[in-house]
């Protein structure tokens, strides 16, 4: 099954496909949020403090479905990001510049494509610096997501396309 940011990938390669048939309209809110965005290539917003893992991925999953950029560009690591971006541009052929362009289209695709925000997370294993969620998509999607604490926050460093199993 896929993970999320699988399926963030084949969503925005859906949504390059739609936007070249609905006109400017797409774009033109891209373009109206992108002043919004830093012009780093990498968004460095410090992570929300959270309970604990779930309520981290939770927050996450959250700022993702609401186009929150420095809430969830902040709870990923800059090489999750940087995987997330490559898997990007290697599914659509386009480069996303930074996180925050990447977490805006996502949002809008999602909404787009009607698909639920709901999800079933299970902690699989926690120490005081890491953890291992088991995440269900409300469409059935799933992966496992690994996070690690640091001073402040859960950060996500990983979001497999494996369920358990």
């Amino acid at each position: 099954m896929r993970s999320p940011h699988a399926l963030v990938v084949t969503l925005l390669a859906a949504g390059l496909a739609l936007t070249g048939c609905t006109g400017s309209t797409p774009p033109d809110e891209t373009s109206d949020a992108a002043p919004s965005a830093s012009g780093s290539p990498v968004a460095t917003a410090t992570p929300v403090p959270a309970d604990g893992p779930v309520a981290a991925f939770q927050a996450w999953w959250t700022a993702v479905r609401s186009a929150d950029t420095v809430a969830a560009c902040g709870a990923l690591t800059e090489p999750l990001q940087q995987r997330m971006m490559a898997e990007y541009a290697a599914a659509t052929g386009t480069e996303v510049g930074d996180c925050a362009t990447l977490i805006r289209q996502s949002s809008a695709l999602y909404t787009a494509a009607g698909l639920p925000a709901d999800v079933s997370i299970a902690l699989e294993s926690e120490t005081a610096t890491d953890a291992t969620l088991q995440v269900t998509y409300a469409n059935g999607d799933c992966g496992t997501v690994h996070l690690e604490r640091t001073a402040t926050a859960w950060s996500l460093t990983e979001l497999s396309e494996e369920c358990a199993g």
